[in-house]
């Protein structure tokens, strides 16, 4: 039943009136289709497509701020754990994004438990963005958890949610070291054995050591096994 776990449900409310209330500008929505594909017991490769339209409360219209092209391999180097190494490339240029186009390079550990129901899972990113003539690195950790909302295990067209906190230091020898957190949380569901279709609600605070700022994302994915 979708009230076996009503402790989750109701922190996932009041997570949607606190991001609510901040009242932040602007508001971003952002959509990911991810298709990967397990070449081996050990390597599994992911390429990925995603944009974000940005909206502000004086213009109505969602002007999109930037589209993005991403590899990713992962390589199994335990029961529960996987390196990863990523590329990706943003072309912002020719939106109203204005920023420069990037390229960014990504190294990854990812390690996760499942004791019970839930799945606990920690992720260790290295970064390096090269926006313009900048280059920036960014050390990135986060925490999540997700599990089933019907049941011990998550079956054919059943949903599920999932929480998750990031912190995220960003270096760069031009300019003080920037600090941001991330909370977010959502739902999603098993759609067919090999897609999942999932949307989450995400709060980041920026710029932590400086002048702090703070925004929300809508994110919309669909994730593809072939």
């Amino acid at each position: 039943m979708w009230c076996t776990k009503p402790f989750w449900l109701i922190a996932f409310l009041g997570f949607g009136v606190f991001v609510q209330a901040q009242q932040a500008t602007p508001r971003f929505l952002e959509s990911q289709l991810v298709v990967s594909h397990k070449l081996s017991n050990t390597y599994n490769a992911n390429l990925a497509f995603s944009s974000r339209m940005e909206y502000e409360d004086a213009n109505s219209s969602l002007p999109t701020g930037f589209v993005q092209l991403s590899h990713f391999s992962t390589f199994r180097v335990g029961n529960n754990s996987h390196f990863g190494l990523g590329l990706m490339y943003r072309f912002a240029e020719d939106f109203e994004a204005k920023s420069p186009n990037e390229f960014r390079l990504t190294q990854q550990f990812h390690t996760a438990t499942k004791p019970n129901v839930v799945r606990y899972a920690h992720r260790f990113r290295v970064e390096e963005r090269f926006v313009g003539a900048e280059t920036y690195t960014r050390l990135r950790y986060s925490m999540g958890i997700d599990f089933p909302l019907n049941g011990q295990a998550l079956d054919l067209k059943e949903a599920y949610t999932l929480y998750n906190a990031e912190s995220l230091l960003q270096l760069n020898n031009n300019q003080s070291p920037r600090v941001d957190f991330r909370i977010s949380g959502g739902v999603g569901v098993l759609v067919t054995p090999k897609t999942k279709l999932q949307a989450t609600l995400q709060y980041r605070f920026e710029q932590l050591t400086q002048n702090q700022t703070g925004r929300w994302f809508l994110l919309l994915g669909g994730y593809i096994k072939i």
